[in-house]
């Protein structure tokens, strides 16, 4: 029972830190995302690339920032070390450069790396100079910590910042960029030396979403993240960019697909995480693509076919993430508006049975983000993920897509049901073959205009495997996105 108070102390960090994100949102205006390269010090050297997506508000001399954060190791013995959470920030500007100090909660993990309970402390200060009017460059220095783990590092940083042409609250006119959602799956070939649990060839099932905009007719900009569903690899994921090339106009089109980023756990051999991947397929009908390519970690000889199914949902939004001239103008009167839910929370893990350390469960802590959208009136769809943050399973994580139905209210009060299935591994907890099914309800009230639901959900990895009871908590401020 103290691990479980102590465990949702701990988390109600997060949970402050997502009120505070949500009150930000809804006056905010413009949005950034940035890159920072980062060399550890401390017991466990590593490079990490840290990624964040920050919402801005001015306040008179004061530039307020709160988002989401992303590291991702590249270099070093910790391929698959991957940490996730939010970040927050209060900036100044001047003549010459801009001066902020900054702090981070986040959770994650992975790779043998020890991180104990995989909760992150981060604070930083830096110096950006601009070098356009939608970048600049900047340097800070840094403090971390995963004070139930033993990493911990001062280190500088060096980065890049880039202004988004995405705003959260617009006037009368808006500009719409064409971009894409894909929801796919398939199937990694790995030989009996690129994985550590494997004594044979086999194949992993891999599950993921990427998201792009169109910069010209023929080129798109991709973001990726996806992870091992089925097989000996529960654990890996990986997390990218690239380009995707389509020359040709058409119902059927060929198209060229190039990607570099950070993959590993599960473990898969991959070094220090830092990988490229490479191949070609065809898009049918614009809305499903069948493709062929190649896996590879660039610091060691483990390489993998993959096999790829998508299904694409093409859009045309003022959500773009770079600018371009493949955009058009429009009054919002004659537009529709669509709601963006966006879900940051905790939830808790309460488990009997022993891991595949012999060792009884404790409650698991964690943090949770994602989104929903409607479908049809009171039925939404959901992308998610959860970070362990309590219980010593840092490198625990899971990613689910799911459904959610408000079946009824009540006053002030909405209450539903809700289901997902889930893709998960780490932390050394018995996942099965990686797959879930979770059910359960929930029950929404409002404070201060902003959602608040209440948890409760079964998960089932399978007989004899971990199947929890989850409770939760999380707010889920509104968004409007503006499409054609």
């Amino acid at each position: 029972m103290q691990a479980f108070i102590f465990g949702l102390m701990k988390s109600r960090l997060f949970f402050l830190l997502g009120m505070l994100a949500s009150t930000l949102a809804g006056v905010s205006q413009n949005t950034s995302t940035s890159l920072q390269w980062e060399q550890l010090n401390g017991p466990t050297p590593m490079q990490w690339i840290t990624q964040r997506f920050l919402l801005h508000q001015s306040t008179g001399q004061l530039d307020l920032s709160m988002g989401l954060e992303t590291q991702s190791a590249v270099l070093g013995d910790y391929g698959g070390f991957y940490v996730f959470g939010l970040h927050a920030r209060a900036s100044r500007k001047n003549k010459y450069f801009t001066s902020w100090a900054g702090c981070s909660l986040a959770t994650g993990g992975g790779a043998g790396a020890p991180d104990g309970d995989g909760l992150m402390y981060r604070f930083q200060g830096q110096v950006d100079i601009p070098i356009n009017s939608n970048s600049t460059l900047g340097l800070g220095y840094n403090y971390i910590d995963f004070p139930s783990g033993a990493i911990t590092s001062n280190h500088f940083s060096f980065g890049l910042q880039y202004t988004m042409p995405y705003q959260w609250s617009v006037n009368s006119h808006v500009e719409l960029y064409s971009g894409s959602i894909s929801v796919l799956t398939g199937c990694l070939l790995f030989d009996n030396e690129d994985v550590g649990r494997s004594m044979e060839n086999g194949v992993s099932f891999y599950n993921g979403v990427r998201f792009s905009q169109g910069i010209t007719e023929t080129l798109d900009l991709d973001l990726q993240l996806g992870a091992s569903a089925i097989g000996v690899t529960d654990g890996f994921m990986d997390y990218k960019a690239g380009i995707t090339f389509v020359p040709f106009q058409g119902k059927v089109r060929p198209l060229i697909r190039g990607q570099i980023g950070s993959g590993g756990g599960g473990a898969v051999h991959t070094g220090g995480g830092l990988s490229s991947f490479f191949g070609a397929g065809i898009r049918l009908f614009e809305h499903i693509e069948l493709s062929a390519s190649y896996w590879d970690a660039l610091l060691t000889e483990m390489e993998a076919p993959f096999i790829e199914l998508a299904f694409r949902f093409p859009f045309e939004s003022n959500l773009g993430f770079i600018h371009s001239k493949a955009k058009r103008k429009f009054d919002t009167i004659d537009l529709t508006s669509q709601e963006l839910t966006l879900i940051i929370g905790n939830r808790t893990n309460l488990a009997q049975g022993q891991d595949r350390n012999g060792l009884d469960y404790k409650p698991m802590s964690s943090i949770f983000l994602g989104a929903k959208l409607p479908v049809v009136k009171n039925i939404y769809f959901s992308g998610e993920t959860l970070w362990a943050a309590t219980g010593g399973y840092g490198a625990y994580a899971e990613g689910m897509f799911g459904l959610y139905y408000d079946a009824a209210r009540f006053s002030k009060y909405k209450i539903g049901i809700n289901s997902s299935v889930v893709a998960a591994g780490g932390g050394g907890i018995d996942v099965g073959r990686g797959t879930a099914l979770a059910i359960g309800a929930h029950l929404q009230t409002t404070a201060r205009n902003v959602p608040i639901s209440f948890i409760l959900r079964y998960k089932y990895f399978g007989q004899n495997a971990y199947n929890p009871i989850v409770i939760g908590v999380q707010i889920e401020p509104i968004f409007k996105v503006f499409k054609r």
